[in-house]
């Protein structure tokens, strides 16, 4: 049976997984959270490539995968070109922040796009927030985020975010913050992220494996 590896630097990946898992209900998924070297939203593009490098040779030795899942957005952002030209046997799939979705529907003026330091960077004209070590802090408390709140409303309870309508989840560990976004910004807001996009494009690759096969 075929392995599809999904890896991030903690559980925000497993909010890719579930929607692969929908869209592919009888493949073997393997998920791998990377916690060792996390967070990735802060280090260098160096470490990031020595991180990515060692993970996805630990990856093939064991799993031997066709498909690659990186279900992390800074990670995609800084490494996956780096990936598909040393891995030219391997199918990687980046997770990317859904900012054409939202700009269909809302201007830049409305829209806010939410990620880790390494992801926002790749990303111009659009207005951007970011919030250190997040990621570690939501998988050390995944159980009660609410404790998370105050961090939050330290960072966008501020005047110039008051037209917000739109907010992009740039990072997948962000997805868990939903409800938490909604007591700042009320039910209106609409949030955007990648997870659907990211699955439906495994779903292609696997399909066309397994027709060539």
């Amino acid at each position: 049976m075929m392995n599809i590896v999904v890896v991030d630097s903690g559980l925000g990946g497993l909010n890719v997984l579930n929607e692969c898992k929908k869209l592919l209900p009888n493949v073997n998924f393997v998920y791998i959270a990377d916690k060792q070297n996390a967070p990735y939203g802060n280090k260098s593009k160096r470490k990031l490539l020595k991180i990515a490098f060692n993970l996805v040779d630990y990856i093939i030795s064991k799993y031997n995968p066709k498909i690659i899942v990186i279900a992390c957005n800074t990670m995609t952002a800084v490494t996956i070109k780096f990936l598909r030209e040393k891995y030219k046997n391997i199918n990687f799939v980046g997770t990317e922040p859904a900012i054409k979705p939202a700009l269909k529907k809302y201007n830049k003026k409305e829209i806010l796009l939410f990620a880790t330091k390494n992801t926002n960077k790749y990303y111009k004209n659009i207005r951007k927030i970011q919030i250190k070590n997040l990621p570690k802090i939501i998988d050390e408390n995944i159980n009660n985020l609410n404790i998370i709140n105050p961090t939050l409303k330290k960072h966008f309870c501020k005047k110039k975010y008051k037209n917000i309508k739109a907010i992009v989840l740039g990072c997948t560990h962000y997805i868990y913050l939903k409800e938490n976004l909604k007591l700042i910004f009320g039910e209106k807001i609409e949030f955007f992220d990648n997870t659907y996009g990211v699955a439906n494009r495994v779903k292609y690759i696997y399909e066309t494996i397994k027709f060539d096969c």
